[in-house]
């Protein structure tokens, strides 16, 4: 099984809770991570966020109770958009390959890495 297959696979994953350290988002749940270290975006119904954001804090906390449902990305996962309940969209553009996010579920641990 592929990355993809894998993430796929350990959906839905429900948000528990939230970590900003301007400019770092971590979302967390039971038993898995996602660590953004690098552009993305949340768009979605009553929800417009970035990584630039000024109150980042504010604007991410609603996330908190909805869950990752789908995922959209190549069998690589390079530049994913995470869906999330709610018609809600959180898209990643790493911009380097130092490590520019980082997904953790059991069993697997991926770093996202710069699309061509």
């Amino acid at each position: 099984m592929n990355t993809y297959g894998a993430i796929v696979q350990a959906l839905p994953l429900t948000i528990r809770g939230i970590e900003v350290t301007d400019p770092v988002l971590t979302l967390f749940g039971d038993d898995w991570s996602l660590t953004l270290m690098c552009p993305w975006t949340v768009e979605g119904p009553g929800v417009s966020s970035s990584w630039e954001s000024e109150n980042l804090e504010d604007e991410v906390w609603d996330l908190v109770g909805r869950e990752i449902t789908s995922l959209t990305a190549g069998p690589d996962v390079i530049d994913p958009t995470f869906h999330l309940s709610g018609d809600i969209d959180l898209a990643v553009r790493a911009d380097s390959d130092l490590d520019p996010w980082t997904l953790m579920i059991p069993g697997l641990v991926v770093t996202g890495r710069q699309g061509l």
